[in-house]
């Protein structure tokens, strides 16, 4: 019994010594995502943009570059298929060279989300090399899409910069594994 209650002493006391320090390192690991944010929005042209974008999840603080990895492809892909719905309703409610436009886009976005989707296949198995080919490919999917109206206008320009923006996130992302 003194055991025993000698063990619980020791524990109450280790856990009242180091109770402290243990919650005094998290925000460190805040910093440190904060850090990893502000190292990747630098290597994109919109800074606003990438750091808006990276901290609308809620993985981002504290992040490491894996999960940081992965929510950059994530918000990508995200993006991408909500546009490839947009593409599916427009299409229905269009004719003429913009429906060909269109029909260019949604073969554009199938190829995006395919690129996307192969990065966070590669992610999860823990394959980094090449991921910002792949990211490349999707922002040139949506590059490729608003040239489809070049001398029209486009009902996808603002998906489509957004689409290269949150690519161009992928590829500084992707550079953190070089």
């Amino acid at each position: 019994m003194a055991t025993s209650s000698a063990l619980l002493l020791f524990c109450n006391l280790a856990l009242v010594v180091l109770l402290p320090s243990i919650a005094t390192q998290s925000p460190r690991i805040a910093a440190a995502g904060s850090g990893l944010v502000d190292k990747v929005c630098k290597q994109t042209p919109d800074y606003k943009f990438c750091s808006d974008a990276l901290n609308s999840d809620p993985r981002t603080p504290g992040a490491d570059q894996i999960t940081l990895a992965r929510v950059a492809f994530s918000l990508a892909n995200s993006k991408a298929s909500s546009t490839q719905g947009q593409i599916t309703s427009l299409l229905s409610n269009s004719t003429g060279p913009v429906h060909q436009h269109l029909e260019q886009c949604q073969g554009d976005y199938a190829t995006a989300i395919a690129k996307i989707q192969e990065a966070l296949t590669n992610l999860d198995s823990e394959t980094y090399a090449g991921l910002d080919v792949l990211a490349t490919k999707a922002g040139d999917a949506a590059d490729d899409c608003e040239s489809a109206f070049k001398g029209t206008e486009s009902p996808l320009t603002e998906s489509n910069k957004a689409l290269k923006g949150l690519s161009e996130i992928c590829v500084a992302v992707a550079h953190l594994f070089s």
